[in-house]
């Protein structure tokens, strides 16, 4: 069986993503970088991008989020993030609507969720 790393995403409304993974693919501010099981540890922030969860050699979850922070240690990665979209169950016609809705922050964010998809 392949080592884990455990993965926790985290917004201020919920918790996004709690389980053990092979792999992690995070935006940072530096560009993207991954973490494997037994990671030093780092505090890194993140950009507005794609967080990759890998497991059995392919990538199972992608996770948009509008920046925040990663918090890895040897045995886990924790994102914290200000807002975050599943992009596996995003629905791409809600969120157009939800756009004219929003504030112009968050329309941005969604309108970028919308070009993922």
């Amino acid at each position: 069986m392949a080592e884990t790393t455990l993965l926790e995403l985290v917004t201020p409304t919920r918790i996004m993503a709690q389980k053990a993974v092979q792999m992690v693919v995070a935006p940072g501010v530096e560009g993207l970088f991954g973490v494997l099981p037994r990671h030093a540890p780092l505090l890194a922030g993140l950009g507005r991008g794609i967080v990759e969860v890998h497991e059995d050699g392919k990538i199972t979850d992608r996770i948009m989020i509008d920046g925040g922070l990663a918090d890895v240690s040897g045995d886990s990665i924790t994102i914290m993030a200000e807002r975050a979209i599943d992009l596996g169950t995003a629905d791409s016609a809600a969120l157009k609507e939800a756009v004219a809705a929003a504030n112009e922050a968050e329309a941005d964010f969604l309108n970028a969720v919308v070009a993922e998809l």
